[in-house]
């Protein structure tokens, strides 16, 4: 099977798993007030030098299919949540569109740590090109990120956060691609 008719399906299948996820949380979790959320802020882009330049962040966190909990035995309150978001490259070089699942877990009143996964489609290379270009295979991959944050208060937050693509050797090329930085979010 050609690696292109292999992202594709495996695009897909993220697609739709993400979603059926979302229907089962949405109609067994509970949910609370400000859980909508907007982020955006700025990556450094490519923490491995072969692309260039800053990418311009910005994602939503959605209230439905939310499944607010604690852990037991802890009392650390958690949410998880479905997220799109984007990064455009403002040197031209990858960008991308993403979408997934957000756990938020709270350490304290005011700090939270983050880790999320999901899938992600790019405009950037699948073969290398040049010295100084990413070769990323497949153009439909997976995402993760990581994230530390602090809410100055009940509805804004900053983070610090790194995330990584990659398409986990489905395709025969596989670089990846790592960015980090800081967002400000706003719960509504």
């Amino acid at each position: 099977m050609k690696s292109y008719v292999r992202s594709m399906l495996f695009g897909a299948f993220i697609l739709t798993g993400a979603s059926s996820v979302a229907t089962a949380a949405d109609l067994g979790g509970k949910t609370s007030g400000l859980t909508n959320e907007i982020r955006g802020g700025v990556l450094f882009h490519d923490l491995m030098s072969r692309e260039n330049g800053v990418d311009i962040n910005a994602e939503v966190l959605f209230r439905w299919a939310a499944l607010d909990f604690t852990i037991p035995g802890l009392g650390t309150n958690g949410m998880l949540r479905p997220h799109i978001g984007g990064n455009l490259n403002v040197s031209g070089d990858t960008s991308m569109v993403y979408a997934g699942y957000t756990l938020t877990l709270d350490l304290t009143d005011w700090m939270y740590i983050e880790g999320s996964f999901g899938g992600m489609a790019h405009n950037g290379n699948t073969s290398k090109t040049t010295s100084n270009s990413l070769a990323l295979g497949c153009n439909v991959m997976f995402r993760e990120s990581g994230s530390l944050g602090f809410r100055i208060n009940e509805r804004v937050n900053v983070s610090a956060m790194i995330e990584h693509s990659s398409n986990n050797g489905y395709c025969s090329s596989n670089n990846g691609l790592t960015n980090a930085g800081v967002r400000l979010g706003y719960a509504f």
